[in-house]
């Protein structure tokens, strides 16, 4: 019996390695066959089998090895809500002992609370906005007044400037020149700039080194400054300096002044060093030209429709003249403003747009137009014929549709023919065309140096006269930018012809003085350095560099297809607005011509004067500190595009400007809650925005929205009201608030004397910031290192001075320094009231600090050391340090979350209120495009986690602010360590509850948006998402609802396309084919040299050579190695793939917690490896969600969106259309958002009151020109003088 349980097991032992199912008969026969063996071996000399009949006809299983058998141990729900409470518990116990919510509630009890108003905050706005507006504007008026009466008298009266007449060049300014004398008598002398040094300071006011003493002068590249048709202008136009200096002496806080002369200089005050205004330091051709920039040509004219036809017949083909043609187009293109409608028609035996898209339309001449227009020029070929008439006969069509359109008409059409031919003369077309002369024709004729076609200057001097234009003949490149300017000229006659009205014109955003194109020449230097540098790397180690080289791909694949580029503003570009007045010439000359007197009045522009209005100066009379922590104050112009934003981003790699900053429109920055695609703006939206920007001048309006901050990385959608009113026809100002938060408590008051002293008593000694962008009192130009020191050295004034003044911006010039007393400054009354009641109020909160012997003690606390602090409305920020034995690392200053409202934190917490949210900082990924570059650190404000919570009033509703604590994140990895992975006690670890011990499981705090508070894994829990840490989780997560995708667009992104991105489009020869190809030249090769053996060597004479052949062979042999070795050093894969930047779509996936059935149903749900691999329950109060996960189920799906890309749009397009600026271009343009029109007058073209003066027929005499005959007779009569001196003179 014994022996048969003994086989049994063995048996079953067997079964359970095999894991095979057995029948009965099978188990008998295997049962004999042993017993018979065993019989053998006892008794060889008996041999006999033992039956076995009895056989159990039983079913045996097959086991598992134990650790097959075992099942995942699961955590349970009520394991997690223990946890969870455990959590809430630590938190808030911290919140009670260093935050203190009930001693600050208490101090803030007879502070009133109102309900806030949209309409009023929006009319206070309006009103400081519209006076700084008229301020500015009525400076440039003076300005303008004073420059017409200055070349009337000087005009007039025929007053040249000295012989030896030298101006300050605002170039090289501070430096002392060396004079050069001419070599010969008769040599002028080479320029007319001052040698002398000139005394200059740091102003942060002007944001250059200037000087309050005297003005100084551009003058563009392309021209002479001593011509004598230019220095007499820059002569009387120094005598501008008064007016300059009245208008600075009666608002110290106004901007730079200046006045753009017509003959191409720009004279300024303060006195500039030019190179300190530019703020990206690049050694680059000064391309700078006042004459075309945005707001000199707005006040010079009216919006203008504008066709470049352009010569693309075969005559054109590789000729100069194609580059002089698409160097004219780029100028003229720049020249336009955004008002102005355009398009590039290509033109031989067909008539096509650049851009395929773009035909039988014209286009705004923004940017990212003019841009795609120019990249696509470059590509297209120059064939056949050109037929003028067919393509005079479309355009005429096309401008006259333009008058059919439902938008803002241009007051002048005008089309411009650049070619290298004219066969016919096209006049009597012209006439049965446009039988009005409503369209000007100009005539750019890219000169023949051969002369064979003579008929062209006759034929394009009659059209051009007919049709009101002007007739140029190129000679060199160097005349492009004066012939755009006499277009221009051309275009300003129906402005000046009138003589009475002065426009005001309020421009758009722009940087300063900087140039587009200085920024696309930077960024071909940091690929020439980061060329430079894969050479280096190369040479050091060639193993290395190549097993790394995925990296480099890998980089620049970051930065393109993933996003991730540094949008830090390290250089702060000025970006600022301009109020300009065009100045008239306004004098008449008599002119005696076919026997006949006439009088005509000189119909030209003198220049345009203006005055700059920073946006950092703007922002200091809008009060921002009314609208609270998510509400918004902003401006847009007339087209709908932002002109002051807080979502804007206009720098990219940290110092380069965005091609497209400048036409970022409403709707980019204020998206709808609903998803949609790019572009595809939902019609709720676009018909808000054309009432906000042309039909309703003041209106309000409620809409769903999404919220974006935190350099867009989180969105709150939420309903916001939105407040908007037109600012003098030009701005449109808004304001938008939510609907929570609306009841806000308000110090009010005036600032007495009692007040201030309380104040500073309240404030010396603690640890205070305010925020750095408002106005509370500030000097014109800071004297102080810091805004807090400037509030504190005021608010003594204010205690010491019983009629101290709120305003001192009244400059006196005075040839000593101003004392700190008698700088000028400004204050905002109502802002230094707030602060100086809250500060009072937190005094006792602030003086109070950690003791040992009270409950406030926080040694031992979990969380380590914290920044405890307090926030408000008003941009006051107090702060205590609690220093713990375990800390992480020291508690910083709290003046490092200095923008109160503006602060992420602030602004989840009041749209949460009553909840401790737990903000973990998310900065985008950021790289710069040179890998050995790496941007500037982040600081501690990314590198902290704050717990904030609002403060209400303790008696009535209303918030007061927003109090919390910051603490190091490692701090909660080990408080979440601690209580989920606690010891186990016992040999077997089966007998403990089941723990997050990183192995099976592993927890985790996440907030409303995925992103990763805390966690047990190594490094700090910044910028981890679920998503990307577990992308099994995440997954169940939005299947069962829990999470949603909300898509966040960024239309104001970069992207990095091929330099030549023809070539790079083009297709590859497949690698069989070279290969093939490769096989056939060694196979040749071998060939070679084997005829060579077989043939010549045998039948050669071995000879001795001579020493200079052997000299002859060494040296080519040493050659060879030379080239040999660089040919081993060498590597195509060295070679950097170029690259420009150009404007794009980008759209990045932000994740959102559902809180619905949804939610309720995922906390209730136990955890089902790997169906549902994770538990989830909410942290009490809190904004936290602690999920554990379970790490054995592995993710096999689609790779989940991620947070941290902010990938490119795939825009739906034309085959035809090619390059990234053409498709941009073309995606804009779908359907074009409606603009107002722009708050100019329009003088339409009037061809008769023209008739007198065309280019072509009676002309003015110029007196410019009578000044040059009166220097000339003037040198003449000098140059006898002294002759006659020296005796040479003969009777």
């Amino acid at each position: 019996m014994n022996l048969k349980i003994f086989l049994l097991l063995f048996l079953t032992k067997d079964l359970e390695t095999t894991e095979i199912k057995h029948n009965a008969v099978d188990i008998k026969k295997s049962l004999e066959e042993h017993q018979g063996q065993i019989l053998i071996n006892k008794s060889k000399a008996k041999n006999i089998h033992l039956k076995i009949a009895n056989v159990t006809k039983v079913k045996i299983k097959p086991t598992t090895s134990k650790k097959t058998q075992d099942r995942p141990r699961l955590i349970s729900r009520e394991q997690m809500k223990e946890w969870a409470l455990e959590i809430q518990t630590h938190l808030l116990e911290i919140e009670q002992k260093v935050v203190r919510r009930d001693v600050l509630a208490s101090s803030f009890s007879d502070i009133k609370v109102e309900l806030r108003n949209g309409s009023a905050i929006l009319e206070k706005a309006s009103k400081a906005l519209e006076d700084l507006l008229d301020r500015r504007g009525k400076a440039a008026e003076t300005i303008m007044k004073r420059a017409e009466e200055l070349s009337t008298y000087v005009l007039e009266n025929k007053i040249y400037p000295p012989v030896r007449y030298t101006f300050d060049d605002s170039v090289d300014l501070d430096v002392l020149k060396q004079a050069v004398p001419p070599e010969t008598m008769w040599e002028l002398p080479s320029s007319c700039r001052s040698h002398d040094k000139v005394k200059l300071q740091r102003s942060e006011h002007f944001n250059a080194q200037v000087t309050l003493d005297t003005s100084s002068v551009h003058v563009v590249a392309e021209v002479f400054a001593c011509d004598t048709r230019v220095l007499p202008h820059i002569y009387w136009s120094e005598k501008l300096l008064a007016t300059f200096r009245e208008n600075y002496a009666e608002d110290a806080t106004i901007d730079f002044q200046y006045l753009c002369g017509a003959k191409g200089f720009l004279r300024h005050y303060p006195g500039a060093l030019w190179q300190s205004l530019y703020n990206l330091n690049v050694e680059a051709e000064d391309v700078y030209d006042c004459r075309l920039r945005p707001w000199y040509v707005s006040a010079s004219g009216a919006p203008r429709d504008v066709l470049i036809l352009l010569d693309a017949s075969g005559s054109m083909d590789n000729s100069s003249n194609q580059v002089t043609a698409e160097l004219f187009t780029s100028t003229l293109l720049n020249a336009l403003t955004d008002d102005d409608q355009v398009n590039v028609l290509r033109f031989n035996v067909i008539v096509q747009s650049t851009i395929s898209c773009f035909n039988d339309k014209l286009v705004p001449a923004n940017h990212v137009n003019s841009a795609a227009m120019m990249a696509a020029l470059k590509r297209q070929a120059m064939v056949n014929e050109s037929l003028i008439g067919d393509v005079l006969t479309y355009s005429v069509q096309l401008l006259k549709n333009q008058k059919k359109l439902d938008r803002p008409q241009a007051c002048q059409q005008a089309i411009v023919l650049v070619t290298d031919s004219l066969y016919y003369n096209y006049t009597d077309l012209m006439r049965q065309l446009d039988p009005e002369g409503k369209i000007r024709l100009f005539v750019m004729w890219l000169h023949d140096r051969k002369g064979l076609r003579d008929y062209t200057r006759l034929y394009g001097e009659s059209v051009s006269c007919e049709r009101d234009g002007y007739f140029a003949e190129f000679i060199s490149p160097s005349d492009v930018t004066e012939q755009v300017m006499r277009i221009l000229r051309v275009l300003e006659r129906p402005l000046v012809a009138q003589r009475e009205k002065r426009l005001r014109v309020y421009s758009d955003v722009y940087a300063h003085i900087e140039d587009p194109r200085r920024g696309e020449f930077y960024w071909q230097q940091k690929e020439q350095a980061e060329q430079e540098y894969r050479y280096t790397r190369l040479r050091r180690n060639k193993q290395k560099f190549l097993n790394n080289i995925y990296k480099d791909d890998l980089h620049m694949n970051n930065l393109d297809k993933r996003g991730q580029y540094y949008e830090g503003e390290d250089v702060n570009y000025r970006l600022q607005i301009s109020v300009s007045v065009p100045v008239f010439e306004s004098t008449t000359i008599e002119e005696n011509q076919r026997n006949a007197t006439r009088t005509y009045p000189v119909n030209r522009l003198l220049g345009v004067a203006g005055v700059d209005i920073p946006l950092d100066h703007l922002k200091l009379v809008l009060p921002f500190y009314l609208i609270g922590a998510s509400g918004s104050l902003f401006l847009v112009d007339h087209r709908g595009n932002i002109v002051l934003h807080n979502s804007t981003k206009p720098v990219f790699d940290g110092d380069i400007l965005k091609p497209g900053y400048r036409t970022v429109d409403f709707l980019d920055v204020e998206q709808s809650a609903i998803d949609h695609y790019p572009r595809h703006y939902p019609q709720e939206w676009v018909d808000f925005r054309k009432a906000l920007v042309i039909d309703e001048p003041k209106g309000s309006r409620a809409m769903y929205v999404k919220s974006i901050f935190e350099g867009g990385m989180r969105v709150i959608l939420e309903v916001k009201d939105y407040f908007w009113q037109r600012i003098h026809n030009h701005y449109t100002l808004v304001v938008s608030l939510p609907k929570y938060n609306l009841l806000h408590a308000v110090p009010d008051g005036n600032f007495t004397q009692q007040l201030g002293e309380e104040t500073l008593k309240a404030l010396s000694g603690t640890d205070f910031a305010v925020h750095p962008e408002w106005l509370y009192c500030r000097h014109v130009d800071p004297h102080f290192d810091s805004r807090e020191l400037e509030v504190l050295h005021f608010l003594r004034r204010r205690r010491d001075e019983p009629n101290f003044s709120m305003q001192k911006v009244k400059h006196v010039f005075s040839p000593f320094p101003p004392t700190l007393l008698e700088k000028t400054y400004q204050c905002n009354e109502e802002l230094m009231v707030r602060i100086s009641h809250e500060a009072i109020a937190s005094r006792q909160w602030a003086q109070e600090h950690e003791d040992p012997d009270t409950e406030r003690e926080c040694s031992a606390c979990l969380l380590g050391s914290n920044t405890a602090f307090f926030a408000t409305e008003s941009g006051l920020t107090r702060w205590q340090l609690y220093h713990a034995t375990t800390a992480h690392a020291d508690p910083p200053e709290g003046s490092v979350w200095s923008l109160g409202p503006d602060e992420s934190w602030y602004r989840r917490a009041s749209a949460n209120p009553d909840t401790l949210v737990i903000h973990a900082p998310i900065p985008p990924v950021r790289l710069l495009r040179n890998t050995d570059a790496s941007p500037p650190p982040l600081g501690e404000r990314w590198q902290w986690l704050t717990a904030a919570r609002t403060l209400g009033h303790p008696t009535k509703h209303g918030i007061i602010g927003v109090a919390g604590y910051h603490f190091h994140p490692k701090h909660l990895d080990d408080l979440l360590e601690s209580i989920t992975n606690f010891p186990c006690n016992e040999e077997d670890e089966t007998k403990c509850d089941p723990r997050c011990d990183d192995k099976d499981w592993t927890c985790l705090l996440v907030d409303e948006a995925g992103w990763i508070v805390a966690d047990q894994g190594e490094g700090e829990a910044i910028n981890k998402h679920l998503s990307r840490e577990h992308p099994v989780a995440m997954n169940a997560l939005l299947n069962a609802g829990v999470f949603r995708v909300r898509w966040v667009h960024d239309y104001q992104g970069v992207c990095f396309p091929p330099e030549d991105e023809t070539k790079a489009a083009a297709t590859r020869i497949p690698s069989i084919t070279i290969s093939l190809w490769s096989a056939v030249m060694v196979l040749a090769f071998a060939s070679q040299n084997i005829l060579t053996v077989l043939f010549v060597i045998p039948d050669s004479v071995v000879s001795a050579d001579t020493e200079a052949e052997k000299e002859l062979r060494r040296a080519r042999i040493n050659r060879d190695y030379e080239r040999e070795k660089y040919e081993r050093l060498y590597d195509y894969q060295v070679l950097l793939n170029r690259t420009r930047f150009a404007a794009c779509d980008r759209t990045r996936p932000l994740y959102e917690l559902q809180r619905n059935k949804k939610l309720t149903e995922a906390l209730n749900r136990p955890a089902q490896p790997c169906d549902w691999p994770l538990l989830i329950t909410e942290v009490q109060q809190t904004n936290l969600l602690l999920i554990a996960v379970y790490k054995n189920c592995s993710y096999s799906g689609e790779p989940l969106n991620d947070s941290l890309s902010n990938e490119p749009v795939n825009m739906e397009q034309d085959d035809t259309v090619i390059g990234s600026a053409n498709r941009l271009a073309c995606w804009r343009n779908r359907v074009p958002l409606p603009a107002r029109r722009p708050p100019t007058t329009c003088y339409p073209h009037n061809f008769t009151y023209e008739a007198g003066y065309r280019q072509c027929g009676p002309w003015l005499p110029d007196p410019e020109n009578d000044a040059v005959r009166v220097h000339l007779c003037k040198v003449l009569l000098y140059c006898l003088i002294t002759l006659h001196n020296l005796g040479i003179v003969y009777s």
